[in-house]
């Protein structure tokens, strides 16, 4: 699931700049309001966490198992953060050079403001969606990765409260959760949020994902056909704003049953999700979203000359873009979550492992000085 929400995320950046359509793209708002998948994402994080974790058993958490959690997340996300934003630095760093040299307008002068340099600042540290600066720009999926940073700081609080008032705790982070969406729906309509309040729609959606786990003995308890069933009603509740342009909220609803009714490997949907192709694209899904915009920057930086000057037909032209774009995500997210994520994330839980056992070690030698 988490793969094919990471693609209609490219999918949702290709419409950025394009010169023309395919058919399917501009028939409904569907790839324009991409910026939803994102609110999954939120849903599952905050069960996927909550179950890795096994709330139910070990909250409310001592020192140590904070410290393991807080060191585990840190190294899931934030190597390959890191290796993007540095890769877009190099892109744009590129490209600039070629245009100025080529003498061609820049599209983007001020990427030597001051502005622009505190946004990269921001970004490098983790801080983009907290709304420090008003500006959006380098590495802009970031923003959910910052936001998420704040929902892993606040987990093992809000695991204590469950632990400890579990009623009304689930009550409120439910009523928070339900209170933020109200909102929004009332209001503007849209949750293409990603700077200040986008803290407040990562924290709904990761919240529902904690209340979620809470439940999900309910849904375990279904049967396979029922389970199928909720499965469909979830993706015609989230589809069906997408697709019919209507309030963003609605699809919320939809995201939560998804979730709910998929967890337990059961049901029609469950079946293609548990393919090895579809399993390898959740493997690579978090490549795919942090790498996609340098690489579609890129793609576009040397495409676009070129299939100008081959004229195309616009639905010719359209698809080669697409497709390369496509084709060059996967491998490249393909290769670094094989030389970034993983031996990143091995090294620095290692390290922090190793940091901890030295300790022992050390007060062991100290009362039996003859080993």
């Amino acid at each position: 699931m988490r793969g094919i929400a990471a693609l209609l995320v490219v999918a949702y950046h290709l419409q950025f700049g394009a010169r023309s359509l395919l058919p399917f793209e501009a028939a409904t708002p569907f790839f324009r309001t991409g910026y939803l998948w994102v609110d999954l994402f939120f849903i599952l994080s905050g069960f996927v966490i909550s179950y890795s974790s096994r709330l139910d058993e070990r909250a409310p958490y001592d020192g140590a198992q904070i410290r393991s959690f807080m060191v585990a997340r840190f190294a899931r996300i934030y190597p390959l953060h890191v290796f993007a934003l540095a890769v877009l630095v190099v892109v744009v760093l590129g490209e600039h050079a070629v245009t100025v040299l080529a003498h061609k307008p820049l599209k983007d002068g001020d990427i030597f403001s001051a502005g622009s340099l505190l946004n990269l600042a921001e970004q490098a540290f983790l801080l983009n969606a907290w709304g420090f600066t008003g500006r959006i720009g380098w590495n802009i999926p970031s923003w959910s990765i910052s936001a998420e940073w704040v929902a892993y700081m606040l987990f093992p609080l809000l695991a204590a409260f469950i632990a400890r008032w579990r009623r009304a705790s689930l009550a409120t982070l439910g009523m928070l959760a339900l209170a933020f969406y109200a909102w929004i729906g009332a209001t503007t309509t849209v949750l293409d949020i990603v700077k200040g309040v986008a803290l407040l729609r990562c924290l709904a959606g990761f919240g529902l994902g904690m209340i979620l786990y809470t439940q999900r003995h309910r849904f375990a308890a279904l049967g396979d056909l029922t389970l199928g069933l909720l499965q469909a009603a979830g993706a015609v509740v989230a589809l069906a704003p997408m697709i019919l342009g209507l309030n963003d909220v609605f699809a919320i609803p939809g995201f939560f049953l998804l979730v709910a009714a998929t967890w337990t490997d059961r049901g029609w949907l469950a079946t293609p999700l548990r393919t090895r192709p579809l399993h390898w694209l959740g493997d690579i899904s978090y490549s795919v979203y942090l790498n996609h915009l340098w690489i579609l920057s890129a793609w576009h930086f040397v495409s676009t000359p070129v299939l100008h000057r081959l004229a195309l037909p616009p639905m010719l032209d359209r698809a080669i873009v697409i497709l390369g774009a496509y084709a060059l995500v996967l491998i490249v997210s393909a290769v670094t979550y094989r030389m970034v994520e993983l031996p990143a994330r091995e090294a620095i839980v290692t390290a922090y492992r190793r940091r901890r056992a030295a300790p022992a070690s050390s007060s062991l030698q100290a009362e039996n000085p003859l080993t």
